[in-house]
């Protein structure tokens, strides 16, 4: 739909409202076989169904967005629009129209998202033309903060023992417009540890919310998208071997500031798995 030249996503139940509304004459929709189908793949497997990337974090900050256009003719366009968080903007073009070189061709647009983000791709029958012939579905992908780890050590040198004290950092990379909300939100530490008198031992297979004595000593902003945080462990260890494991997270808020995924993902549990992929 375009009002006042500006397009706009409609759902199924807001098109009905409208008809409803207005009650105007019923016209034929324009006749059209062709489809578009979508998806979206990065370089980490979904969460819960959810595509991710990470804020400027290399090749794991793209995503592809891909699928198949059928029923279309030759010389046909495909255009990418997207329409980032909070969605109150009209969705934009992005990237280089594909121009059908058949009725059916697979398709993959690069995005690089900074926030959460719609994708749709629209078929048009030159890329001059302003009214689709026909669109995909909508695809949706997340963007997750950035956190490096520093600081970690063995505790395997003279004076290290018989308690193990760390002093851990976690520098945290966001978008500029989240950075008010991320960086003063609660951080809950956690920690596991195992040991044995000889050999290397087993890695814990959970961690402990406030586990191994953890305290957050502070959080301090370090520049206009960044942002660190310190935590400190202390545990014994004696003269045993230790494989111990000390993680941290911040509960998402997406839908208040498009960052990290939508709902609960574990941070806060009392127990959470050592090999958990994603905490929020």
């Amino acid at each position: 739909m375009r009002r006042n030249g500006t397009r706009i996503w409609l759902t199924a139940a807001s098109v009905a409202a409208i008809a409803g509304a207005v009650q105007a004459p019923a016209m034929a929709a324009p006749s059209t076989t062709a489809a578009i189908s979508i998806s979206a793949k990065s370089a980490l497997k979904p969460i819960t169904g959810k595509v991710l990337v990470v804020f400027r974090a290399g090749k794991f900050a793209n995503a592809n967005i891909k699928g198949s256009v059928t029923g279309a003719t030759s010389g046909q366009v495909l255009q990418l629009f997207g329409q980032k968080f909070p969605f109150k903007k009209a969705p934009v073009k992005l990237g280089s129209p594909v121009t059908l070189t058949g009725a059916s061709m697979n398709y993959s647009f690069k995005v690089t998202p900074t926030l959460a983000t719609h994708y749709r791709v629209e078929l048009f029958t030159d890329a001059s033309e302003q009214t689709p012939v026909t669109l995909s579905g909508v695809q949706n992908v997340y963007v997750a903060a950035r956190g490096v780890f520093s600081g970690i050590r063995s505790c395997n040198r003279p004076g290290q023992r018989p308690v193990c004290h760390q002093r851990i950092h976690i520098t945290v990379t966001v978008p500029p417009s989240t950075l008010g909300t991320e960086r003063h939100k609660a951080w809950h530490p956690y920690f596991g540890l195992t040991l044995r008198s000889s050999g290397t031992p087993p890695r814990p297979k959970t961690l402990k919310l406030n586990g191994g004595h953890a305290h957050v000593v502070g959080t301090r902003k370090l520049n206009a998208q960044q942002y660190r945080v310190t935590i400190t462990y202390s545990f014994r260890i004696g003269n045993n071997a230790a494989f111990f494991v000390v993680t941290a997270c911040q509960r998402d808020t997406e839908a208040t500031d498009g960052l990290n995924l939508p709902g609960h993902h574990g941070c806060g549990d009392k127990v959470i798995s050592s090999r958990v992929r994603y905490l929020g």
